[in-house]
């Protein structure tokens, strides 16, 4: 692929587990703005792929009979790899001409260590929060030990990174890029009904009981609001449970894990976006801040949410960020907006827009991103 000025752009694999979770729409982002390095996907298998589209893709271990995997297994070892991971991602980088391997998630750097070195290319790992907040086994010592930089999108998390033994003359702080092209910018009118969304898997740290909670602390005094929940998980039943014991069922819409444009389409129709992050029992917390919150903002809509990892960093208003778990601090900012005059929604709404246009431009991060690997390679 070439430049505008009819140079060959170098190749850049990225590394991704799983290629394409919904919940990771920003790394699909992050790969539509590179300009200078061109992206290949290198991934292990695919999930939404035609949602997601990207010009080259490899994928590393699809799903193959049990002969095929035990060819592959033999293959790996008889080129001196233990893990068939290995080995493909090492032929599918010389195969596309890698400069550089950026791994998305921290547990796709540790996996890649090895094949950085035997190749002699710079490895840069972005941790995003899950990766590292939460106990799911991975270790990261040969990872911090060898991997040339690492990023992560704000100081919390960088923060947070540092004290699990990642060097921090390595880190580099990116912010999340948003397409702002996707984000058509406009102030809600509030006649009907006051609309809350919260966006989110529902899993403890996203808050999503405390929504309901607040939700129904505001029902009180605006009865004829409503709260959508766009997202899916282990809790929903419990969630559902909680609802109906609180009596607000008949405001509350969830409407599943949807497709990406579906879930923009809500967002346009919302007032709020309401999301309780907080630190789980288990630990578990965002590390860095959720991308629907820059979405949102983008769109227009103002949030309320809590001063948890990095929200403070991607919320235009941080000084009114609720302490976590605060339900009244929350619905009482809620009420607040609900309440206030047209001219000071309107501003709100539009230093929303206006942060996110200066801050997470997915054009500007791209530029940020091309530092880093610039930097990694040595130029």
């Amino acid at each position: 692929m070439t430049t505008r000025d009819g140079s060959e752009r170098e190749v850049v694999g990225h590394l991704i587990t799983r290629y394409l979770p919904r919940s990771c729409t920003f790394i699909h982002t992050l790969l539509r703005f590179q300009v200078e390095f061109r992206p290949v996907v290198l991934t292990g298998s695919t999930l939404h792929v035609e949602e997601f589209p990207i010009d080259t893709l490899r994928e590393l271990t699809p799903e193959a009979s049990l002969g095929d995997r035990v060819a592959r297994r033999l293959n790996a070892l008889a080129h001196g790899y233990s893990k068939t991971w290995e080995h493909r991602l090492a032929q599918a980088a010389r195969e596309t001409n890698c400069v550089a391997l950026h791994a998305q998630f921290g547990w796709a750097g540790s996996r890649s260590v090895r094949v950085a070195g035997d190749l002699d290319l710079p490895l840069i790992t972005t941790f995003y929060g899950r990766d590292v907040s939460s106990d799911e086994g991975h270790s990261y010592h040969d990872l911090f030990r060898f991997g040339t930089l690492f990023m992560c999108e704000g100081p919390a998390m960088a923060g947070h990174l540092e004290s699990v033994g990642c060097p921090a003359a390595r880190i580099r702080i990116v912010r999340i890029g948003v397409d702002l092209g996707q984000l058509e910018f406009a102030v809600r009118p509030r006649r009907g009904p006051f609309v809350l969304l919260h966006c989110g898997r529902f899993v403890p740290k996203k808050g999503t009981d405390l929504t309901i909670r607040v939700f129904a602390a505001v029902r009180k005094a605006l009865p004829t609001s409503q709260l959508w929940l766009v997202g899916d998980g282990d809790l929903r039943r419990e969630l559902e449970s909680l609802a109906a014991q609180l009596r607000v069922t008949d405001g509350v819409t969830f409407f599943g894990e949807v497709p990406h444009q579906e879930y923009l389409e809500l967002a346009r129709r919302a007032h709020v976006g309401l999301q309780p992050s907080r630190t789980a029992g288990d630990g578990d917390t965002e590390g860095g801040a959720p991308t629907v919150l820059l979405e949102l903002q983008g769109l227009g809509v103002p949030i309320v949410s809590t001063q948890h990892a990095d929200i403070p960093f991607v919320v235009a208003d941080p000084d009114r960020l609720a302490g976590e778990n605060d339900v009244a601090g929350l619905a009482a900012r809620v009420v607040e907006l609900a309440s206030m005059s047209d001219d000071d929604y309107a501003q709100q709404a539009a230093r929303a827009r206006e942060f996110v246009e200066r801050e997470h431009d997915a054009r500007l991060v791209a530029q940020q991103i091309a530092d880093v690997y610039r930097e990694a390679i040595g130029r």
